[in-house]
């Protein structure tokens, strides 16, 4: 039986190339070099690789979005909302790139403000715009935006039963 090109078999499922390069871009990660003195640059400590989020780093990220309405002025391109929201963006950035519980915990803020006094501004609306393309986390506020909703909805006091005139 010939192979075909461009499709590989994983798992007895059927993958195309795409498929297969995004799933190796998630595994790897993006990484993004830092300005950094040079001690650090020789120590390779000035990159900073995020790699596909955990649901828990996938919550942290989307309080942090939700709360500062990062979402909606990164889809409507508001600029000046995004200027002013630099330290948010900065904290995003660092939640995204510790990935985990304890991490995230102890080191957000050290990182936040390492962002913030050693990048510039275009460099963290890219790496943000990176990141929310790359785990794809508008879908997921939207989700989480729905889901809110529909317990607010849920648990509002309604009165199920016939009323007294059996209307």
């Amino acid at each position: 039986m010939p192979l075909q090109t461009g499709i590989a078999i994983s798992f007895g499922k059927p993958m195309n190339t795409q498929q297969q390069a995004a799933d190796r871009l998630l595994d790897r990660g993006v990484r993004f070099k830092m300005p950094a003195p040079v001690l650090l640059r020789w120590l390779r400590l000035n990159r900073l690789t995020i790699r596909a989020f955990r649901p828990g780093t996938i919550l942290e990220f989307s309080r942090v979005v939700m709360a500062h309405k990062l979402e909606e002025a990164m889809v409507l391109d508001k600029h000046e909302q995004l200027e002013k929201s630099l330290e948010p963006i900065a904290r995003c950035i660092a939640i995204a790139a510790l990935n985990s519980r304890l991490r995230i915990k102890w080191f957000t803020s050290t990182l936040t403000r390492w962002l913030l006094w050693r990048s510039n501004y275009t460099n963290l609306l890219e790496m943000f715009a990176v990141i929310m393309e790359l785990n794809k986390l508008q879908d997921f506020t939207v989700i989480t935006k729905f889901f809110c909703h529909q317990q607010t909805m849920m648990m509002s006091p309604r009165n199920l039963g016939q009323q007294e005139n059996g209307k």
